[in-house]
Formats: C-alpha cells, sequence, structure tokens
C-alpha cells in the first residue's frame, strides 16, 4: 500500500479544521474553542513550510559523540525541548504548540565528567508503532541509543501504558525511564505513595534535574577511571568513562597503542582489596577506581 504523503494529509486536516470553524456559530462560549482551532491550523501551516523547505523528510539522526547516547521521546508539547535546553546547551526552539519539533535536536550534558549524547525527538502519538505521527521514523531513532527517557505531562500520565505499548510493539529493546514534567503542579505526597518508578520534574522551573541526571548516570551504568603517572597524584578533574562489567583491558585498549608494553598496573579505589594493589588486565573495575600504568 503506498504511504500517504504527509503534506497531503496535513493539508486535509488544515481543511477539515477550517470547516469545523466555519460550521461553529461565534460567541462568548465558543471563542476559545475556536481559538484553539486557529493555532493548530497555524501549527499545521507552519509544519507544511517546514516540510516544503526540508524536501519532506525529517533530519534523522545526527552522528553520535561522547560517552553515551540517550534519546527523548514523548508526546507533542510535554516539555522536552525545555529539558533538553536545560539539561545541555542546545537550542531547541520552544513554543506552546503540538509538533514544534520538526528534527532530531542533539545536545550534550557534561555530567560527572561524562559526555552524554541527548536526542529531542519528535512528538509520538498512539499508534506511531504502525506509523501514525510518522511514528515508525521516530521510534527508528531510539535502536542505536543506550537510553531512552520516556515524557509525559504530570496530567496525562494514563498515557504512559500505551506507550510503553508502542515501544514494545516496535521492538524497542533499551533501558527506558519515565520522566514526568510539571511536577509543580502535584503534592509531594502524591508523588511518594503514588509514582514510586518515576522520575518527577518541573523542566521550565528546573526542578528535579539532579535527580533526573542522577538516573540517567545509574541506568547507563557508566562509571569513572581516574588515571595516576607514575609518584604523582590522579588526575581527577578528567576521568576515562567505561561501562559497568568493564575491566583494566578495556583501559589500556582506549588509551594507549597497541604496541605499548605494560610492566606494570597499580590499583586504588573501590575494587582494591588494598591500595596499590597489583592487578592484572582483566580485573573488574568498578566506578571512581584509580590506575597506575608502568
Amino acid at each position: 500500500m503506498k504511504k500517504p504523503d504527509l503534506a497531503q494529509t496535513i493539508a486535509d486536516k488544515i481543511s477539515r479544521l477550517e470547516e469545523e470553524i466555519r460550521k461553529t456559530p461565534y460567541h462568548k462560549g465558543t471563542e476559545h474553542h475556536i481559538g484553539r482551532l486557529r493555532a493548530k491550523i497555524s501549527n499545521l501551516k507552519n509544519r507544511e513550510e517546514q516540510i516544503k523547505k526540508s524536501g519532506g523528510h525529517f533530519g534523522f539522526v545526527p552522528k553520535k559523540e561522547g560517552d553515551a547516547t540517550v534519546v527523548l521521546i514523548g508526546p507533542p508539547s510535554v516539555g522536552k525541548s525545555t529539558l533538553l535546553r536545560n539539561l545541555t546547551e542546545a537550542q531547541s526552539r520552544v513554543e506552546a504548540w503540538p509538533f514544534t519539533t520538526l528534527t532530531v535536536i542533539p545536545g550534550m550534558l557534561d555530567y560527572q565528567g561524562a559526555k552524554i549524547q541527548i536526542f529531542d525527538l519528535p512528538g509520538i502519538i498512539k499508534g506511531a508503532s504502525v506509523g501514525l505521527g510518522r511514528g515508525k521514523e521516530v521510534i527508528s531513532a531510539t535502536r542505536s541509543a543506550d537510553l531512552l527517557l520516556l515524557m509525559v505531562e504530570v496530567k496525562n500520565q494514563n498515557q504512559i501504558p500505551s506507550l510503553l505499548k508502542e515501544l514494545k510493539r516496535a521492538a524497542v529493546n533499551i533501558p527506558i525511564i519515565v520522566v514526568v514534567n510539571k511536577a509543580d503542579l502535584i503534592s509531594d505526597l502524591d508523588k511518594k505513595e503514588k509514582n514510586q518508578d518515576k522520575i518527577f520534574i518541573s523542566a521550565e522551573k528546573e526542578i528535579g534535574l539532579e535527580e533526573l541526571k542522577n538516573a540517567v548516570w545509574q541506568k547507563l551504568g557508566l562509571m569513572r577511571i581516574y588515571l595516576k603517572p607514575k609518584d604523582q597524584q590522579p588526575n581527577l578533574q578528567e576521568p576515562l568513562i567505561l561501562k559497568k562489567g568493564q575491566t583494566i583491558k578495556d583501559v589500556i585498549e582506549k588509551t594507549f597503542p597497541l604496541d605499548k608494553k605494560i610492566q606494570q598496573i597499580l590499583l586504588w579505589g573501590p575494587s582494591a582489596r588494598f591500595p596499590r594493589q597489583q592487578v592484572s588486565k582483566d580485573h573488574p573495575l568498578e566506578d571512581e577506581d584509580i590506575l597506575s600504568f608502568s
């Protein structure tokens, strides 16, 4: 079956909305409804213009950089762009209308010495896994990521099960953190008693962002490894970032040329039985271990 033309689909939506405005009598009780319809038309026309400029395609996906990749996904207008802006230095356009983000917007989060790339993806809706709202293309951008942040508004938490189902149907098998935005609109009691498995934030007011950063760090399973030159103090400002489960062999492969001859490896830190322990290349590392090679 031929895939429907996106520009034509948008034109049809505009036509239906204009027809609804014509059929709606204007008075004080309907002015807000008509205003919302006009806003939708304006937004759809903006989308139409963006599609014409881009040749009808979204820009999937920027080159991966940094120590890990996170994708930020959720329904339109839940605050993804605001969150990306406040976590990173990305200049994502922030507006109050749906479908503002038409391309993948990358940003870089600096946390615990790690460079964590975050992609703000276009909004998804129910039916995304079968292509509604270009959902297949949006979801495809998650497949090479290390972590997915699924973001909804606090008053629309009922959307979470259906969105998780869409991701499952599309065989998205990466770790997921559910992020609930506009947490300032509910009480602390509600959060504690009813929502143990979610991270509550206010992207606009920058509430809960440190908790979210830490959750991302933990879920990614990253660890900091410090290098100590012989007879010097370790460099604690620029850790080497590895994944949990990696060994000293991985540090050597990342750090030294292939022909480097290593005679001795000394270890300090959580995985050492005692300070200055001599270890082998197969030794599994833990966060904030310190290594010295000679």
